[in-house]
């Protein structure tokens, strides 16, 4: 029987480790397991979480076949985990894309494969941690991780040098994410208040939960992330108003006083909050004052209240059944694109609503099971013996902080970790015990285990290299196919580029979309302009790229994205006319997005078909005139196509002057031999910024090719002053500029 006390203790062990996956982020920042990996603040977590969770499941498995007591036992919330777990399971077999909605991206790191992560974790937490009566000890080992994350936090506010530069001055650690963040410190919240009531006799837990509660709530304010906080806030006013009903006797007298005496000071505190909003101080807090913004005009809350939400619905209902399979949100965004969405993110992929995301990808009956879990574990709670009222009460606020925090932003592997973990401790509370007759409740002999052991050990290892390896070595290859130069600094062969992407197409499904659509890029932009290039290296980047664009767009039917990006590389490779027909194609699957009618209009224009073009682009700037780029490029073609007076019209309409500083209008100007236009966008540019050299430079450059040397001098003169190192260079230019050898 010893090797299943080794068995208990490994798993409880691997549990506790696990808890720790938030620290897991890019050196050195944080923990480093696989190197430098492609989107290294999701890709290193998450295949940590698998692994971890896969070694467990073959420990959990051969001890369950032992001990009966460790194997899973019925409740309702185990009925209902698992009727999620299987019929997202249909969803994907009738997904529109099987196999992304399998094995996701490196981005989000989720699809179904991290759902039956997520189950075996529910599983196995939920019998080894209830049968060997450790989930409080659990709780509080989760509890001073969250307590190093909070010190982590308060750190990073006052040292730049911790500062991720992925949530700009938010404060985010090691995930990367402010909201992430803010997500985790929620959930810790709520489970410090729950171990300081089950602990409340005892002076040090209060010293204890305390210091862990004040680094909780300072990081999570400091995440300025208003979903989170304004969750938290009605978690606590739930969990108050929980207390004062159902909290009775003596003992909690004093607390059903503090639970009113609180819910009075919130409701004051909102009321102040919202009398002086404007005032100076909110409005210089940064967390403050993006919950004063809070309104119908603000972006992000129009973005999800006036047109996201709205699709997600639709799209949902279009496919009611089996939905659209996890990972095919952006399907239901482009088909219903709104070009009042232009200063947004272009390609959302999630609803930014964890139930909507859940209707979309499971249909229906997805969203009722997913909505049950939280409804069952209130039920649970609230009909639950072991637990006070007061505990009870800091459980139901944790589940309505979550369920509101996640109506605004979409689920993470940390977040859903926390998830399933609360929902298997939940149904550790109401679990039946077996009828003792039942097969199941016998151990199995040694024998058994015997052959058990080695069986399991070869299906779980050999699932858990299948489902992590290629994956961890494109993550990896990945980074070395983008990267321009070596460890020291020279630049790489480009070929070197080539052999790392063909080695990261080989790497089964997982992040294949982003490697096709990385080299896309990287073939577009730094292997078709360079004139200096091997025409044959040019040629074999070309032909890898247009067949692996070509496999992943057969796997991945219609989706104007991948579409948009092959019709930019074939025309950085001049093939025109085709890259024209994949832009119709976009434009047939998103008809309403900008970005596909800009791109129609430059490729005809790059044609040399004007008339073509000033129609679309025209269509593009009449969906949203107050988009600038559309006023942009309708302009641009209109001055190609000779029609300077409307263009003078259009932009003077738009921005007041034709001297708008825009890159577009820049090389149009130049194109179009329009040099008093050009020499006036950068004289006013200096103007403003009279001692930087880079725009005196440009400026002389526009001087120079307008044909004007004498002005061009004058510049190059002025930068000599500015910046004396350069004086040899500049005399170098001067006396190339007045012997005619330097051409433009």
């Amino acid at each position: 029987m010893q090797y299943s006390d080794y068995l208990r203790w490994g798993i409880i062990g691997g549990l506790c480790v696990a808890l720790f996956i938030p620290f897991i982020a890019p050196p050195p920042l944080g923990l480093s397991i696989f190197g430098n990996l492609f989107f290294p603040y999701i890709t290193g977590k998450n295949f940590t979480f698998r692994i971890i969770v896969e070694l467990l499941l073959l420990a959990y498995v051969v001890m369950a076949v032992r001990e009966p007591k460790y194997r899973p036992q019925a409740s309702h919330l185990m009925w209902a985990t698992l009727a999620f777990v299987v019929w997202m399971g249909v969803a994907t077999l009738f997904s529109v894309d099987p196999v992304k909605s399998f094995w996701s991206n490196f981005e989000r790191m989720e699809g179904y494969v991290s759902l039956l992560h997520l189950f075996a974790l529910f599983v196995i937490a939920g019998t080894v941690l209830t049968a060997s009566k450790w989930w409080k000890q659990f709780f509080r080992v989760s509890i001073a991780a969250s307590a190093l994350m909070g010190f982590y936090g308060v750190l990073q506010l006052f040292n730049s040098d911790l500062i991720s530069s992925q949530s700009g001055l938010r404060v985010d650690t090691t995930f990367g994410n402010a909201t992430y963040l803010a997500e985790y410190m929620l959930v810790h919240i709520f489970l410090t208040l729950f171990m300081l009531l089950n602990d409340y006799k005892s002076k040090a837990a209060w010293w204890l939960y305390g210091s862990a509660l004040a680094l909780q709530a300072t990081t999570l304010f400091f995440t300025e992330t208003r979903g989170a906080a304004l969750g938290v806030l009605g978690g606590l006013v739930v969990m108050g108003v929980y207390i004062v009903w159902r909290a009775r006797g003596r003992e909690w007298a004093l607390l059903r006083k503090i639970s009113l005496g609180s819910l009075a000071g919130l409701v004051l505190l909102s009321g102040l909050f919202f009398a002086l909003r404007d005032t100076t101080f909110i409005q210089n807090t940064p967390m403050l004052s993006r919950l004063a913004s809070i309104s119908l005009d603000d972006p992000t809350t129009m973005s999800r209240f006036l047109y996201i939400w709205p699709m997600a619905v639709k799209g949902g209902l279009e496919r009611p059944v089996a939905g659209w399979g996890q990972e095919n949100f952006s399907y239901i965004f482009n088909a219903n694109y709104n070009p009042a969405m232009y200063a947004q993110e272009q390609w959302f992929d999630r609803a930014h609503n964890q139930f909507l995301d859940w209707l979309v990808a499971g249909g229906v009956p997805a969203f009722v099971l997913y909505i049950a879990l939280f409804a069952l574990a209130v039920w649970v709670i609230f009909r639950s013996n072991t637990l006070s009222a007061p505990e009870q009460g800091a459980l139901i606020g944790l589940l309505t902080a979550y369920a509101f925090s996640i109506m605004f932003v979409f689920d993470n592997l940390v977040s859903a970790f926390y998830f399933f973990l609360i929902l298997a401790f939940i149904h550790s509370l109401s679990r039946q015990e077996l009828p003792r007759f039942m097969f199941l409740t016998k151990p199995a002999s040694d024998q058994v285990v015997a052959v058990v052991a080695p069986i399991a050990a070869v299906v779980l290892l050999g699932s858990a290299w299948m489902l992590n390896s290629n994956g961890i070595v494109r993550a990896q290859t990945l980074i070395s196919a983008i990267t321009q130069t070596d460890s020291t600094g020279v630049a790489k062969d480009p070929a070197q580029n080539l052999e790392d992407f063909k080695k990261t197409l080989e790497r089964g499904s997982l992040g294949y979309q982003e490697v096709v659509e990385q080299l896309f890029q990287f073939a577009s932009n730094q292997v078709a302009p360079n004139t200096s290039l091997d025409p044959q290296l040019k040629q074999e980047f070309y032909t890898l790229a247009r067949s692996a664009g070509e496999n992943l767009l057969e796997q991945r039917r219609d989706d104007a994205r991948l579409e948009l990006f092959m019709a930019i590389f074939l025309n950085q490779f001049g093939q025109h006319d085709e890259g024209l027909q994949y832009l119709k194609k976009a434009l047939e699957h998103s008809p309403k997005k900008q970005h596909v009618l800009f791109q129609i209009g430059i490729t005809e224009l790059q044609i040399g078909n004007t008339t073509q073009a000033l129609p679309v682009l025209k269509e593009a700037y009449d969906l949203a005139p107050e988009f600038e780029a559309a006023s942009v490029y309708y302009a641009a073609g209109l001055l190609y196509a000779g029609q300077r007076q409307q263009a003078d019209a259009l932009l003077q309409e738009s921005f007041g002057t034709v001297l708008h500083d825009d890159p577009v209008l820049v090389q149009v100007y130049t194109n179009t031999g329009q040099y008093d236009r050009l020499i006036g966008i950068w004289a006013a540019k200096v103007e403003k910024d009279p001692t930087s050299v880079e725009l005196r430079l440009g400026l002389a450059n526009a001087y120079f090719v307008a044909g004007d040397k004498t002005g061009a001098i004058r510049e190059l003169r002025q930068i000599a002053t500015l910046r004396p190192s350069m004086a040899s260079q500049v005399e170098s230019l001067i006396s190339q500029i007045e012997s005619g050898s330097l051409k433009p």
